[in-house]
């Protein structure tokens, strides 16, 4: 059951010159300024995309609404948003109950953070993608769960390019074994390869760890994975989005400059 996050009202409400309450003009100010900044975000998009040759269709935005209100997510699939972010498995299930209670257009939900086993048959149901799978028993209960739900469950390997000790992922020479297990699951789609880069002001930064999981799907193709295995790049955040775009990213993930700073 979904709990409210609801913890009393007031029988007062502070009134503006207009005669509208201040928490709903607050609340239309903060759907207009997401908004807004989803436009933005979409363009910068764009650009990147165009800089790199490509077709701006090719790249698909997760707005990444995690800590944030169910709220402020409607105020992005109101602007233009189809594809939605989470990082945990509790807030992503309560916000979707939320939305669709709220008539809320249709969302494409990912899910972007670690995944423990047992947090997995809360997600098959209904998440289009999981951006995290790290190990062979971990797919092997993503199979299992999909399979009771009759769906086939899209996935993307995540890779630690970086070999940093804080972050989850296969290192990239185990990306191999790892995907041929995938390969041999029935209701297990994989779809491609996730990274995450390490965090710096500098953009530049961040572009030998894209280019590098870009070459590593490209490795994997000419070994004979399939195309369509390998056709998504999940990389890209606030920070970086435009060079993870330019090195070949078809998913960003976008949170900050689209919500503003988590609180």
């Amino acid at each position: 059951m979904m709990r409210s996050s609801r913890v009393g009202s007031s029988t007062s409400k502070k009134m503006t010159s207009d005669g509208q309450d201040q928490g709903s003009e607050e609340r239309n100010q903060q759907a207009e300024k997401i908004a807004e900044n989803w436009r933005r975000v979409v363009e910068r998009v764009h650009a990147a995309a165009e800089r790199a040759g490509r077709e701006p269709a090719e790249v698909a935005i997760v707005a990444v609404s995690k800590t944030h209100s169910a709220a402020d997510a409607l105020a992005v699939l109101k602007a233009g948003a189809r594809d939605l972010g989470e990082n945990y498995v509790q807030e992503m299930v309560e916000k979707r109950e939320e939305l669709e209670a709220r008539g809320a257009p249709p969302v494409r939900w990912h899910f972007i953070g670690h995944l423990q086993r047992n947090k997995v048959k809360y997600l098959t149901p209904f998440c289009a993608m999981i951006h995290a799978v790290d190990s062979e028993r971990l797919a092997v209960e993503i199979d299992r769960r999909a399979s009771e739900q009759g769906r086939r469950q899209a996935v993307l390997v995540e890779v630690n390019v970086s070999g940093e000790a804080s972050k989850f992922g296969v290192a990239p020479e185990a990306v191999t074994s790892l995907v041929e297990v995938l390969e041999g699951l029935e209701w297990v789609e994989l779809r491609g390869l996730m990274t995450m880069a390490p965090y710096s002001e500098d953009s530049e930064a961040s572009r030998p760890i894209y280019r590098r999981l870009r070459q590593l799907a490209e490795k994997l193709r000419a070994s004979g994975a399939p195309s369509k295995v390998l056709s998504e790049l999940s990389m890209g955040m606030t920070q970086d989005f435009e060079v993870a775009i330019e090195e070949g990213a078809t998913l960003v993930r976008i949170g900050t400059a689209i919500f503003g700073p988590r609180t």
